[in-house]
C-alpha cells in the first residue's frame, strides 16, 4: 500500500521514507526454498558446498536502507499495564486514534491488531486533519509497514502491539536501530523454519530475496542486474515466476547450488 501524501513527512520524520518505497515485490519462491534448506541454526548461515555465508548489518543497511545503529529495539510483550502505567488497549487507542477489534484465541490472550483492520483504517483517512490526527494515521501505516513487510509473523496477518509505544515519538523511533530488529527477526525466522522442516519463512523476504541476487548473480534475471539503492528496490515489480513450474525449479536451484 503506497503512503498517503499528507503522511510522508511523518514517515519520513520516523525513519522509515526509504524502505515504505519498497513495494510490489514478486519472489523466486522455490529459490527461497533452496536457500532455507541451506541454513543452519547453530550458526545462523547458509551452509554451501565450498563453504558458509550469512546475511549481516551491512546488507540490511544497503538493501533496504534502515538503521543499523542507535538505540536497540525492545519492547513489552504482555505487562503492558506495569511498564506504561496504562492499560494496551487504552495505550493503542490513544496511538493509533481508534481501538481495534479483539483478536480471539482460546489458548491465550493475542495482543496483536489484525493488519486488515489497519489497512481498512487507513482507507478512511480524511481528506484534512490536525496533526495530532495525522500522527495517529502515520503510526497506522507504520504498524501496517511493520507487520506486513519488515517483521511478519507466521499468521501473515497479524502485528503485536509492542511496536506501538516505540512510535509514539517519531523523532526517537528514528533514532532506534530498526534494522538490528529486522535481521534479528530474520534469523529467528530462518531458525524457526529449518527446525520444524519448513521451506517458507516469515522474515523480511525482501531482504532475503535481494541479499541472494545480490551475492549470487547467476540466480539473479537479467532484468534485475542494474544497479539502484537501496538495493532491494531493483526486485520491484519484478515479474513472478511460473508457480506450475515451481517443483522444476525448485531442482535446477538444488542442483545450482550443489
Amino acid at each position: 500500500m503506497t503512503p498517503p501524501p499528507a503522511l510522508r513527512p511523518y514517515i519520513r520524520q520516523a525513519g522509515f521514507e526509504h524502505a515504505v518505497q519498497l513495494r510490489d515485490f514478486c519472489f523466486d519462491a522455490s529459490l527461497l526454498s533452496v536457500f532455507v534448506e541451506r541454513w543452519r541454526p547453530e550458526t545462523h548461515t547458509f551452509y554451501l558446498p565450498w563453504g558458509e555465508c550469512t546475511i549481516i548489518l551491512q546488507d540490511v543497511a544497503y538493501h533496504l536502507r534502515l538503521r543499523t545503529n542507535g538505540a536497540p529495539v525492545g519492547g513489552c510483550l504482555r505487562d503492558f499495564g506495569r511498564h506504561y502505567e496504562m492499560e494496551p488497549w487504552d495505550m493503542v487507542e490513544q496511538y493509533l486514534g481508534a481501538r481495534p477489534p479483539p483478536v480471539h484465541d482460546e489458548r491465550r490472550v493475542v495482543f496483536a491488531i489484525r493488519l486488515r483492520w489497519l489497512r481498512e483504517r487507513l482507507q478512511q483517512m480524511p481528506a484534512e486533519a490536525d496533526e495530532v490526527t495525522w500522527r495517529q494515521y502515520a503510526r497506522c501505516y507504520i504498524m501496517l509497514f511493520i507487520g506486513g513487510y519488515l517483521m511478519p509473523d507466521t499468521s501473515s496477518n497479524l502485528v503485536h502491539i509492542r511496536w506501538v509505544p516505540l512510535l509514539r515519538d517519531l523523532d526517537e523511533c528514528a533514532g532506534l536501530s530498526w534494522g538490528s530488529a529486522v535481521l534479528a527477526w530474520t534469523y529467528r525466522s530462518l531458525c524457526d523454519a529449518a527446525r520444524q522442516g519448513r521451506t517458507d519463512i516469515a522474515g523480511c523476504l525482501p531482504l532475503v530475496m535481494s541479499w541472494i541476487y545480490h551475492r549470487f548473480t547467476r540466480c539473479c534475471p537479467r532484468s534485475v542486474g542494474h544497479i539502484a539503492w537501496p538495493l532491494a528496490s531493483r526486485l520491484m515489480g519484478f515479474q513472478q515466476p511460473d508457480r506450475d513450474r515451481q517443483e522444476g525449479r525448485l531442482l535446477r536451484w538444488r542442483e545450482e547450488l550443489d
